[in-house]
């Protein structure tokens, strides 16, 4: 006679927190995301908090409700606070958000996102190292809230750039800070952001 199976309080905790997780993976890989040109330029020698900033999206993709955003929609947002290389002793930083999209008909759609990824286009960079790698920064280690970690490699897809950072010598920010914004800092160089640097922006 074969009994039922009884499984220990134990077995059912760890199957319940594995289920959980890949609950919480499959949400974080369907978060929304923005890959977008600069179409604002922006500088830590000159920019002040407040200044606008703006990007073209370079792929569709839809909001987090679920609104289709266009290739050529406006991501538009400011300056939330800056510091020059000068002023910050050798390291400049640059906090941005992005609080709005732009549809091509005129509609306006708010969002909140995180910068996960900036560098150069494809078509705009050499490729080689990881920029954002300790010999990247010259040497200098990785920082708190800071990724340290950098693609070198390009998919071949001329809208397409790695996680992280690949600008030489820049470091992104990995979470929000309490203004909503994503910190970039320059490790001993300012910051310069022009139409040859792309954003991937995820969605919260």
């Amino acid at each position: 006679m074969n009994r039922p199976r009884v499984y220990s309080p134990f077995v059912l905790t760890v199957s319940t927190i594995f289920l959980a997780a890949g609950s919480l993976a499959a949400q974080a890989q369907s978060a929304p995301v923005l890959v977008a040109k600069f179409a604002s330029k922006l500088d830590t020698r000159s920019a002040k908090a407040g200044d606008a900033v703006s990007a073209k999206t370079v792929k569709a993709a839809k909001a987090k409700d679920g609104t289709d955003v266009p290739k050529g929609s406006k991501l538009t947002g400011q300056v939330v606070a800056v510091q020059s290389n000068k002023d910050g002793n050798g390291t400049a930083s640059l906090a941005i958000r992005f609080d709005q999209v732009e549809l091509k008909g005129g509609a306006k759609v708010p969002v909140q996102g995180l910068i996960v990824a900036i560098g150069p286009a494809p078509d705009a960079s050499g490729g080689g190292v990881g920029f954002n790698s300790v010999l990247g920064r010259n040497g200098v280690g990785s920082t708190q809230g800071l990724d340290p970690n950098a693609g070198s490699e390009h998919s071949g897809d001329s809208n397409e750039i790695p996680k992280g950072s690949t600008m030489p010598g820049v470091a992104l920010g990995t979470s929000l800070d309490a203004q909503g914004a994503t910190e970039l800092r320059g490790i001993k160089r300012d910051i310069k952001l022009d139409s040859d640097v792309m954003i991937k922006v995820e969605l919260e």
